[in-house]
């Protein structure tokens, strides 16, 4: 009686569960040929290597035991190797308190903000050094226009969990060394006898600074350029672009950095690659071609001349130069690449009530611009958030203002009437993805992934192999080695084998496992049979215990 691929197909799958208990006996069977090469080489490179074909006129019991030999070999479907890379999602937690401020009691200037009218702008850094670098006689105005600037300057030191990065410019691209810090501005007034925290007197900044220099002004700040590192809320970017024409600072996480030669892409994952095309000579200069790519179709390039910088759907590419080798055979780019790249629109809200601000360098003073020129673009030091929501108005022991989701501004009296400390402090987490041997900068601590070492498991697509009947294969189009179950009676394939003198099994053989080298189109043949159903089940266990 026929069956049909269908019922087939769920034989195999039921055979699975009774492969093991059948293969654990030893069973004889006849070999002709090189059976051992055979069996050592169904499984190639974690895939089936064989075909496994069943006669349209087999027993049931012929089915069966072509379902277990699938079984067998399905369980041998799997790769091993080395893990050579592989990335891991960390969780970074810290909390910290800056020192306090009493502003009941600790000020002693003439301008006191417990004097109606007058008010501190406290301030507090990734180092204290940068927090105090704002009350020193040399420091900028912090910001005239748009902007904070207040009757007294009070450093509240270091708050620890901001992040500061010393080298900004890692590929020596401008060839400094000049840092980076996050800092946080708040300006509290007295009105009234009240006090409060009005709109734009609350900024959160991340600052650049000339190499071992703290103090803001025009010979200390280091002017932002494409390429360079900055932290930005906790964790480390890099500046992609600074558009004076749409006012914006684009940042991105660092992907690659290194050199692309001519022709060679780089693979992002989730089908994007970046490519740089060509890298063309003219004159003194180079122009470069590079080229975004989605499952291998192009969705974004640019041909230009270094410094060249494209944004798309995410992706930075930044390429700072370009050259040829000696025999100007082809061409080298340098070149950057980040993801989760974001454009930093100046003047609009990056969280609510926090609007994005260029921190600009204007003569010995910091200002925070909404909208840069072709002139205040190349005087960008920094990026920063300024508060543009509703005042805080009677604020008092108890109370805590949040800075861009970040950092809060903290009010406590401590139990005492006759206090009213001011001071900062977080406690913040953050989510980073690191590839092995990748180092980030997160809540002012270096994490790096230096080894994956857990039992780890990767979904592959292995296709086990299922029983097809005679009718349906040949061996004239077969395009791996088959195993056929059943002898000349119940499957033709095997007949044809016979009938050609290549294999000799008839009603009186026993148990047999016969070799026809080459026999399907080129690949080798396995015939499973014997006299009766019986033999042929027995020699497919004998075969099963030698997979």
């Amino acid at each position: 009686m026929a069956m049909s691929m269908k019922k087939i197909g769920a034989i195999a799958v039921g055979g699975a569960m009774v492969a093991s208990a059948l293969a654990t006996g030893a069973f004889a069977a006849e070999k002709v040929g090189d059976v051992d090469a055979f069996a050592a080489d169904v499984v190639a490179d974690g895939n089936a290597n064989v075909d496994i074909v069943v006669g349209s006129n087999a027993a049931a019991l012929d089915v069966v035991s072509a379902a277990n030999i699938a079984a067998k070999i399905g369980s041998l479907m799997f790769k091993e190797g080395t893990v050579e890379d592989g990335a891991a999602t960390v969780t970074v937690s810290a909390e910290a308190e800056s020192d306090n401020f009493d502003v009941m009691k600790d000020n002693t200037v003439s301008t006191a903000i417990d004097d109606d009218g007058e008010d501190i702008l406290f301030i507090a850094a990734a180092d204290s050094d940068y927090a105090d670098g704002f009350i020193v006689g040399t420091a900028a105005s912090v910001a005239s226009g748009t902007s904070l600037v207040a009757a007294t300057n009070e450093s509240l030191g270091s708050l620890g969990t901001l992040a500061k990065i010393t080298d900004i410019d890692p590929s020596d691209w401008n060839d400094t060394d000049a840092d980076a810090a996050e800092v946080v501005f708040v300006k509290m007034e007295n009105n009234a006898e009240e006090y409060q925290i009005s709109k734009k007197s609350m900024v959160y900044a991340s600052i650049a600074y000339v190499d071992d220099e703290e103090v803001f002004n025009s010979t200390n700040a280091a002017l932002l350029k494409e390429g360079f590192r900055i932290p930005f809320l906790g964790e480390e970017y890099a500046v992609v672009k600074i558009d004076a024409d749409d006012d914006y600072i684009a940042v991105g996480k660092e992907a690659f950095d290194g050199v692309i030669k001519e022709g060679e892409s780089y693979d992002l994952g989730n089908g994007y690659t970046v490519s740089v095309d060509s890298v063309l000579k003219s004159g003194d200069d180079y122009k470069i071609s590079v080229k975004i790519l989605k499952d291998g179709k192009q969705v974004a390039e640019k041909f230009d001349e270094a410094p060249l910088k494209l944004i798309y759907n995410g992706i930075g590419v930044v390429v700072n130069s370009a050259w040829e080798n000696v025999g100007s055979d082809y061409g080298y780019a340098e070149i950057l690449i980040t993801t989760d790249t974001t454009k930093l629109e100046l003047g609009e809200e990056f969280v609510p009530d926090w609007e994005v601000a260029g921190v600009v360098l204007n003569g010995d003073d910091m200002d925070f611009a909404d909208k840069l020129t072709d002139v205040t673009k190349k005087e960008v030091a920094g990026v920063a958030l300024k508060y543009v929501g509703d005042a805080e108005e009677d604020l008092d022991a108890g109370d805590e203002v949040d800075i861009a989701d970040y950092v809060k501004f903290v009010l406590d009296d401590e139990d005492d009437s006759e206090k009213l400390k001011a001071f900062f402090k977080m406690d913040e987490s953050k989510e980073v993805s690191l590839a092995l041997g990748q180092t980030v900068n997160v809540l002012n601590a270096e994490i790096k992934l230096s080894e994956i070492d857990a039992e780890a498991k990767e979904a592959v697509v292995m296709t086990a192999p299922i029983a097809v009947l005679d009718s349906e294969a040949s061996l004239d189009a077969a395009d791996k080695g088959l195993i056929l179950v059943g002898g000349p009676v119940v499957n033709a394939l095997t007949a044809e084998l016979a009938d050609a003198g290549l294999v000799a099994i008839d009603n009186e053989s026993p148990a047999t496992l016969a070799v026809a080298a080459g026999a399907a189109n080129g690949n080798d043949v396995l015939v499973v049979a014997g006299g009766d159903r019986a033999a042929t089940e027995e020699a497919a266990e004998a075969l099963i215990d030698m997979l």
